[in-house]
């Protein structure tokens, strides 16, 4: 059972930095008028819908609004998990400690998260590498959403998804995340990076084109499946 939520997003910041003497003088040999508090439009009025099961895919150079998409998101939506809290934390036991109510829940959860070595398992969060510490953090949502309400509406975001690691482990992530959310439908995904070369690994539902500037475009994977994307296109004010 799945579920979808309708959402509204939009970001704007007032921008009134003090002219200085030459942008003053500009302005008057011009003959322009400055405005000190002008609205900085980051996100354009857009609807999108959340739903379980699906990945949302959000690219773009940096310093585009990516993060101000995630939220957006975050903001209207009660309970987010963020991806990067459950990368790290004070709990330095074996990962296999860590995960699962028994030895058998936590072999699987790590299974799916990539960390099916079982040398890896008995090692210590501080003795991971980066890339395997990420797939610690994926099974770590899992465990959750594995434990959570069937009827939950889980919403993950991941900023700079996989921004720290190389490119064939990010690739390898970002299937692992995948294969989750295809089985999981209770479990959204939002995941925001300037790598869109992992668009063809983790398969996204939806993909959200921020460009630098106010524009976005919204790509929604076709009816029936592998048909053409469509255009959700931003609402009216």
């Amino acid at each position: 059972m799945t579920w979808s939520r309708r959402l509204t997003l939009e970001k704007s910041a007032p921008s009134a930095a003090e002219p200085g003497d030459r942008v003053l003088e500009v302005a008057a040999m011009f003959g322009l008028g400055l405005d000190g508090q002008r609205q900085c439009e980051i996100v354009p009025r857009t609807d999108l819908n959340l739903r379980g099961g699906e990945i949302i895919f959000i690219t773009g150079p940096s310093g585009g609004g990516k993060s101000s998409i995630l939220r957006c998101i975050d903001d209207q939506v009660c309970g987010c998990l963020r991806f990067e809290d459950v990368l790290y934390g004070d709990d330095d036991r074996p990962i296999v400690e860590q995960i699962g109510g028994s030895i058998e829940e936590a072999t699987l959860i790590l299974s799916l998260a990539g960390l099916a070595d079982a040398f890896v398992m008995l090692r210590r969060p501080s003795e991971l590498s980066e890339g395997q510490r990420y797939r610690f953090g994926l099974a770590r949502l899992i465990e959750r959403a594995t434990h959570a309400d069937e009827l939950a509406e889980i919403v993950v975001l991941a900023d700079e998804f996989g921004s720290t690691l190389d490119r064939l482990t990010a690739s390898v992530v970002a299937r692992n995340v995948r294969r989750w959310v295809s089985r999981t439908p209770g479990v959204c995904f939002v995941a925001a990076t300037a790598h869109d070369d992992l668009i063809e690994a983790i398969d996204p539902d939806v993909v959200i084109c921020k460009p630098l500037g106010g524009g976005i475009e919204i790509l929604r994977r076709g009816q029936p499946a592998g048909g053409s994307a469509a255009r959700e296109r931003p609402s009216g004010r």
